[in-house]
Order: C-alpha cells, then structure tokens, then sequence
C-alpha cells in the first residue's frame, strides 16, 4: 500500500496554494493524493435570512466541485494519482476522520487568507486539525518564503 497525502481544500487561493503544495509532496514521495472537501450544516444557517439555505448549500457544492477540478488538473499535470472526497460536518473533525479512513501519513492545509488581514493566521479549523492529528500537519502559507 502507497502512501497517501491528504490536502483539504475550498475555493480559496490559499486553499489552492496549499494543494499545489500537496502535489509536489505527493509527486516526490511517490505517494497517492486524497483531496477533501467538508461542507459545515452549521455554517449554512449561521445568518439566518440573508441567504437561501438550499441555494447557499448548492452553491456550496458547486464551490466544492470547482475546487476538485483544479487539484484534479494540478495532480494530472504532475503525473499524480487523486481521489475526492466531499464530506458534511464539523470541518476539522471530519479532516480528521477522512486522514484516518485513508490512512494518511501527511495532512497538508492552507493558513487562513482574510482580504485585508496583514498576516495569515491559523484558523480554529486548523488548530483542531493540529491538535488532535495523529499524524504530521503541513500547514501552507499562500506566500512563498
């Protein structure tokens, strides 16, 4: 059995930067990609009324799709073997569960990108990922040092 490399992505830029990354690990180690995306209920009814709950869901989705077919060309442009994988829930746990249900030896994920923030941070999604992961956590900044 390979090794598999376990990036979580959405349709941001740092998510995307944090793929690119993944891919070349993926590519060097000789390792399988496993790509997942987690949609949060919960953070579909957070602003109840501003948006339709089902048109912010499939819009979601849609998100989710676009981002899987962006590391999908990435892996194929390195010669790298992918899989995808939406999962619903609470985001950090269900990384978690998909880095276990693959038996991942590497998590990579991004720094948060907030528009106008000065500096990435770690968001509360990544600290959990940190905290409770068995296995090594990549955690990718979207500026090159």
């Amino acid at each position: 059995m390979s090794e598999v490399v376990l990036v979580a992505v959405n349709d941001s830029r740092a998510a995307f930067r944090a793929a690119e990354v993944a891919v070349d690990y993926a590519r060097r180690l000789g390792a399988r990609l496993r790509v997942v995306t987690v949609q949060d209920p919960a953070a579909l009814v957070k602003h109840p009324g501003a948006i339709d709950p089902a048109t912010l869901a499939r819009h979601t989705g849609l998100a989710a799709d676009a981002a899987h077919s962006h590391v999908a060309a990435l892996a194929a442009g390195a010669g790298v073997e992918a899989s995808f994988v939406q999962r619903s829930g609470r985001v950090a746990a269900e990384i978690l569960a998909e880095a276990r249900a693959v038996e991942a030896s590497l998590i990579v994920i991004a720094l948060v990108d907030r528009p106008g923030a000065a500096t990435p941070y770690i968001g509360s999604h990544t600290l959990r990922v940190l905290e409770f992961s068995s296995v090594p956590v990549l955690v990718v900044p979207i500026r090159e040092p």
